[in-house]
């Protein structure tokens, strides 16, 4: 018996050196935490990493190491273990305790110059990534408008472009809609290639052009122009940077939506509304 554990373990470190002299290692990011970390985990998906500082601080960041938010739990907490993609698990040795707490990061996203639809004004800002060849994006545009029409005044659409890789002509369209939107003609040529989103090529999206009324001389020019290219790419990086993995993917002030059926959306812009109502209450009795 003694023998056979022996040459178990002989060839497991046998493997395991093997293993060790195949792997290359490089270097992807390094991130300055400002603190003294106490435990560095990963959800469950590889989406985010939780570090947990001696000083009682939880610190959240995508997978590719942006900082997406930090929150103080107290320094008697000693371990954190995350349970699916919002949920956190606190324990503290010294109250013999666990604690659950429900995540949702607040993001900043850059809005300004984006094409949007509803008043300038309102009060909940509705960011959606999307790519112009995805059914699920396309899906979602009729629900769009619904949410649009039931919170009138309320509510703000802003359109970022997220063309995935799996997606050839998504780009293109990609730029053909940014060439429009030059046209004042943004939001027409969105519809029409969310309608034609399992058709598009570069002959199609022109003819969508021409049918959205655009000058196609001036289309054709603009549609090439490299500083769109810099505007889809600005989209992408800052999609990456809080966490968008695909499409479509929306954010209600900052917050993201899990539930992309008209149930969630008025769930969560209700209580978007109600935050700001109580938040002004709050600021007429100071």
């Amino acid at each position: 018996m003694k023998k056979s554990l022996l040459t178990i373990l002989t060839l497991l470190l046998s493997a395991t050196s093997l293993l060790a002299d195949s792997v290359d290692v490089r270097l992807l990011r390094s991130v300055s935490l400002g603190e003294t970390p106490r435990q560095v985990v990963a959800s469950a998906d590889g989406q985010r990493i939780y570090v947990l500082t001696t000083t009682g601080q939880v610190q959240l960041y995508s997978a590719d190491g942006q900082i997406q938010g930090r929150f103080e739990v107290g320094p008697e907490v000693t371990g954190i273990t995350p349970q699916g993609a919002e949920r956190l698990i606190l324990q503290s040795a010294e109250r013999q305790e666990m604690t659950l707490l429900a995540l949702q990061p607040v993001v900043s996203l850059k809005t300004a110059g984006a094409p949007s639809l509803g008043a300038p004004d309102a009060p909940v800002e509705m960011v959606i990534f999307d790519d112009f060849e995805c059914p699920y994006c396309a899906k979602a545009v009729p629900l769009l408008k619904q949410v649009l029409e039931a919170y009138p005044g309320k509510v703000k659409l802003v359109f970022k472009n997220f063309p995935l890789k799996m997606h050839k002509n998504a780009r293109a369209a990609a730029a053909a809609a940014l060439a429009a939107e030059r046209q004042g003609k943004f939001w027409p040529l969105h519809d029409l290639l969310f309608e034609n989103y399992n058709k598009l090529n570069s002959q199609k999206i022109r003819e969508l052009a021409e049918q959205a009324g655009l000058d196609l001389a001036r289309f054709d020019q603009d549609r090439n122009d490299p500083a769109l290219q810099q505007v889809i790419n600005a989209d992408m990086q800052e999609g990456k940077k809080v966490g968008v993995r695909g499409t479509p993917t929306v954010f209600i002030n900052g917050r993201r939506l899990q539930n992309r059926s008209m149930a969630g959306f008025k769930q969560m812009i209700d209580a978007e509304l109600a935050r700001q109502q109580t938040a002004k209450k709050q600021t007429t009795r100071g």
